[in-house]
């Protein structure tokens, strides 16, 4: 059988920090916590306009349905609009001012038994056994070490037979969000 060997160089973009920043942001939501959220913002929106509709004796009860319409449209869109926006802002504002820090050469490199992801600031030398998981997102593919700990390749440098065989070299580790 043929080994399996790849090599992409690349320079972290601003886009491909904020692209990982929301995608380990969405990585790390649990799924129940967003469609709970969401449940509840659908069900506040609801009751807030049938008691606007029906229930408007007073101008301090038109203002708190208005209230409780507004709190449900904010709480649908949080995790999908407002929290994505806020993850953008901080994650510009924090490569902009370290940007010499983040902003290097990076050098991508996999086979059958090792991963390998060499800058000017880290190396990672990553043996198969010593994979914590590894996450397709949107835009990157994040690979942790452990829980927290974690490095990452924009999904613009590799290409299909790549993640196939990060697939393949994560086994069950390997997951696509």
């Amino acid at each position: 059988m043929k080994k399996f060997s790849a090599e992409e160089c690349f320079i972290v973009t601003e886009k491909d920090y904020v692209n990982m920043m929301n995608d380990v942001n969405q990585f790390r939501i649990p799924k129940e916590n967003k469609i709970i959220l969401r449940i509840l913002g659908i069900i506040a929106v609801c009751c807030g306009t049938a008691a606007f509709i029906n229930l408007r004796e007073s101008i301090y009860q038109t203002i708190c349905w208005i209230i409780l319409i507004i709190i449900g449209f904010y709480v649908l869109s949080y995790y999908d609009v407002i929290n994505p926006v806020q993850i953008k802002k901080q994650a510009s504002k924090f490569y902009r001012y370290h940007s010499k820090m983040i902003k290097n050469a990076v050098t991508f490199q996999m086979n059958d038994e090792l991963i390998h992801i060499l800058s000017e600031t880290h190396q990672l030398h990553l043996p198969k056994k010593y994979i914590h998981q590894i996450a397709e997102c949107n835009h990157t593919i994040l690979i942790f070490i452990d829980k927290n700990e974690f490095s990452f390749i924009p999904k613009r440098v590799v290409n299909d037979d790549d993640i196939r065989h990060l697939k393949n070299f994560a086994d069950d580790k390997y997951i696509v969000i």
